[in-house]
């Protein structure tokens, strides 16, 4: 008679898949719980309202607004843009010229708090002639305004 018995020094050459079972249950459960808690936060049947713009809305008279585009280079040089063409500009008293002759001609609304003058200013451009553009264009009475544009 043996002290230990045969059965139990035979090795083993099975793999007990319950706790992995067990496991792959409690996944489950989770999963299901996130998903029906995901569903019921976004589909809550929420029945947005119409808005109808008033006639003195803000959206309305963000149309009405004329923007005129100038550049300032690395130089510190002045251009005029439009949609087809550069302009370039010798100085503050260039773009102060040509913004009375646009006003003056009606290409400008005659209500100079409509028009914006958007500054597209150079990374590299030194502050002078910043400045010197942002005091001209307010001397004439319009506002100028710097757009940041990502690379």
């Amino acid at each position: 008679m043996e002290l230990i018995p045969h059965d139990e020094l035979k090795p083993s050459h099975t793999f007990n898949f319950a706790p992995m079972i067990d496991f792959l249950f409690l996944m489950l459960a989770l999963f299901a719980t996130l998903a029906v808690s995901r569903a019921a936060l976004y589909d809550a049947e929420i029945e947005l309202a119409d808005l109808k713009p008033e006639a003195n809305s803000a959206s309305l008279r963000a149309k009405e607004i004329h923007q005129v585009n100038l550049s300032i280079s690395a130089m510190g040089g002045y251009k005029w843009m439009t949609d087809f063409q550069e302009y370039p500009m010798d100085s503050v008293q260039a773009l102060q010229e040509e913004l009375a002759r646009q006003y003056q001609i009606g290409a400008l609304p005659q209500d100079k708090t409509k028009t914006e003058v958007l500054l597209h200013i150079d990374r590299k451009a030194p502050w002078d002639p910043i400045a010197k553009a942002i005091f001209g264009i307010r001397e004439v009475g319009f506002n100028a305004r710097p757009v940041y544009q990502p690379q």
